[in-house]
């Protein structure tokens, strides 16, 4: 399998909103897709298809040493979906626990996963530093870090440098996307540039425009590039899948470079 996090130390970013669609889009190529849920919003199957907040998940089962994965689902796009699940702070106590005496806890419980050869494992990860953020970059092969064009995400350049140094994955599979951005908005289009600077090749030339399509398409239970292929989130999210698919075997879809084009 190969292990995709997307990470961020900024609250609101939209990591669970980016790892439904990524694994949304990799589902329809025909790519064998599984997106696992680590951050106790327990919001991932809401995006993925179903109508209310996973009632059962791994998380809880973990925690009573029972077998994680039996709270996992297949959606309609065929994404296998891994949610976290209903959960209590002695359950998240718990969770912190096992992985202080075993901190390769989750690489072992994903290696223990049915799923098919060549699948790609979407990784939701809560805010940076939680202990299964960190657990999290410590398997991956490729991390997607998640900025705001904002004056605190100019500001996390240390704690991102951080974060990527704490990551097995290979320098160029360790990218950063710049989320929710309004470029309507002054302050927006100067921290852009301002990040552009701070990372130059590492900042993807993909910027994820803040788009009501995306709000629309979670109340509707579905991915964007269903409702609304032509909007401007739905061509964003195919460019950040296009990288992805330089260093995962996420098989990208054939798209004009003016549809994926930064702005």
């Amino acid at each position: 399998m190969r292990v995709i996090a997307v990470v961020s130390p900024l609250g609101g970013s939209g990591r669970t909103t980016l790892v439904a669609h990524l694994a949304s889009l990799g589902a329809r190529q025909g790519q064998p897709t599984l997106a696992v849920e680590l951050c106790a919003q327990n919001l991932l199957g809401m995006h993925l298809g179903m109508p209310r907040p996973a009632r059962q998940g791994w998380a809880a089962l973990a925690a009573t040493g029972s077998w994680w994965a039996d709270g996992s689902f297949d959606n309609t796009d065929g994404v296998g979906v891994l949610p976290f699940g209903p959960t209590t702070p002695d359950t998240i106590t718990t969770l912190h626990q096992l992985l202080a005496a075993n901190p390769q806890w989750l690489q072992d419980q994903l290696a223990l996963l049915d799923i098919p050869e060549g699948c790609t494992v979407l990784l939701d990860t809560p805010q940076w530093p939680s202990p299964l953020a960190q657990a999290a970059l410590r398997c991956a092969d490729a991390v997607l870090v998640l900025m705001e064009a904002s004056a605190r995400g100019c500001a996390s350049m240390d704690t991102v440098r951080a974060m990527l140094q704490a990551s097995p994955a290979a320098p160029n599979a360790q990218g950063i996307a710049v989320t929710r951005f309004d470029p309507r908005r002054a302050s927006h289009r100067e921290a852009l540039t301002t990040l552009r600077q701070q990372w130059g090749s590492q900042l993807l030339p993909y910027t994820l425009h803040e788009d009501e399509n995306l709000s629309r398409a979670l109340a509707a239970s579905q991915s964007v590039n269903s409702m609304a292929p032509h909007a401007q989130s739905a061509h964003d999210l195919q460019g950040i899948f296009h990288w992805l698919s330089t260093v995962s075997p996420m098989q990208a879809p054939s798209l004009p470079a003016a549809e994926v084009a930064a702005p």
